[in-house]
C-alpha cells in the first residue's frame, strides 16, 4: 500500500510540473514494481492514474474548459471571440505530438539497458535549457500575443516530451518562455494542453492493454486507490504550480531536475 502511495503521489507530482512524470514513473517501477504489490501492472497503474490526473485538471479548469467548449460555435471567427482563438490554438499546438505518438510509438522503448542514462541527462540538460529561456527571454505576452505559427512551434517542441525525463510541460513552458510569454499564461496554456495529450496517451497505453481482463482491473481495489489519490495529488500540484509562478520563477525546477539527473548519474557508475 505504500509503494501506491508513493506511485501515486509521483503521478500527481511530476505530472504537470515542469520535471517529467514519465522518467520518475520508470524510476520508481525499476525499484517497487507496482505489480508485486498490487496485482495491478504497471502499464494498467499508468493508465489509471493518467485518468486521475486528467479528472483533477479537469476540475481545476472547469469553467475555461465550459468557455472553450460553448466557442465552438465560433471556430470560424476566432479573430473576434477569445475563447475560440485559443481552442483553435491548441487544437494546433496537438497535432504535431498526436502525429509523432502514432508514427514512432511501436520504435519507442522505454526498458532498454540506457533508459536511465537517457533519463538523467535530458533531465539535466532540459532543465538547463529551461532555466536559460526562463532568465533571459522577455516576459510580456500573453494570450492576444499568440499565433497559429507559434503553436505550432509549441506543438513540435512538445514532441521532445516523446524522450524520457524531458517533460512535457518543461517543453512547452521552455519554448513559450522563449517566445516571450508570460509565466502565467504560460502554465495554463501547459495544462490545458495537457488535456488531450493525456487523453491521446491513455487511448495508445489502453489500447495495449488485453481487453480480457480490463474490467476487472477496473473493479479492482487498488485501481480506485490509485485513480482517488492520482486525482487528489495532481489537484494539489496544479494549484501548487499555478500559485507558485505567480510570485517566483521556475529555477527551483531547474534546481531539482538537476539534483534528480546528477543522482541516476551517481546510480550508474
Amino acid at each position: 500500500m505504500v509503494a501506491l502511495l508513493f506511485f501515486c503521489l509521483i503521478q500527481g507530482f511530476t505530472e504537470f510540473l515542469p520535471i517529467s512524470s514519465q522518467g520518475h514513473l520508470i524510476i520508481f517501477n525499476s525499484v517497487h514494481p507496482i505489480d508485486y504489490y498490487s496485482g495491478v501492472t504497471i502499464h494498467q497503474a499508468t493508465i489509471i492514474a493518467h485518468f486521475g490526473s486528467l479528472l483533477a485538471i479537469i476540475t481545476y479548469y472547469r469553467r475555461t474548459l465550459i468557455n472553450l467548449l460553448f466557442s465552438i460555435k465560433m471556430i470560424d471567427r476566432p479573430d473576434i471571440d477569445k475563447n475560440s482563438f485559443i481552442l483553435v490554438n491548441l487544437i494546433i499546438s496537438t497535432i504535431p505530438i498526436i502525429a509523432a505518438g502514432y508514427a514512432i510509438s511501436k520504435y519507442l522503448d522505454y526498458s532498454g539497458d540506457k533508459i536511465l542514462l537517457t533519463i538523467a541527462i535530458s533531465s539535466i540538460v532540459f532543465g538547463i535549457i529551461l532555466f536559460l529561456v526562463d532568465k533571459f527571454c522577455l516576459r510580456i505576452k500573453n494570450h492576444y500575443s499568440l499565433n497559429y505559427l507559434m503553436s505550432f512551434f509549441i506543438g513540435i517542441f512538445q514532441c521532445a516530451a516523446l524522450i524520457p525525463g524531458v517533460s512535457r510541460s518543461g517543453a512547452v513552458l521552455t519554448v513559450m518562455r522563449f517566445f516571450g510569454f508570460q509565466r502565467q499564461f504560460s502554465v495554463e496554456y501547459s495544462n490545458l494542453l495537457s488535456i488531450p495529450v493525456i487523453i491521446g496517451a491513455t487511448v495508445f497505453m489502453i489500447s495495449n492493454v488485453s481487453l480480457s481482463n480490463s474490467l476487472d482491473v477496473l473493479i479492482n481495489f487498488y485501481s480506485l486507490i490509485i485513480f482517488f489519490l492520482s486525482f487528489i495529488f495532481s489537484l494539489f500540484f496544479i494549484f501548487f504550480l499555478v500559485m507558485w509562478v505567480r510570485r517566483f520563477s521556475l529555477f527551483i525546477f531547474v534546481i531539482y531536475r538537476v539534483i534528480f539527473g546528477l543522482w541516476i548519474l551517481l546510480t550508474l557508475i
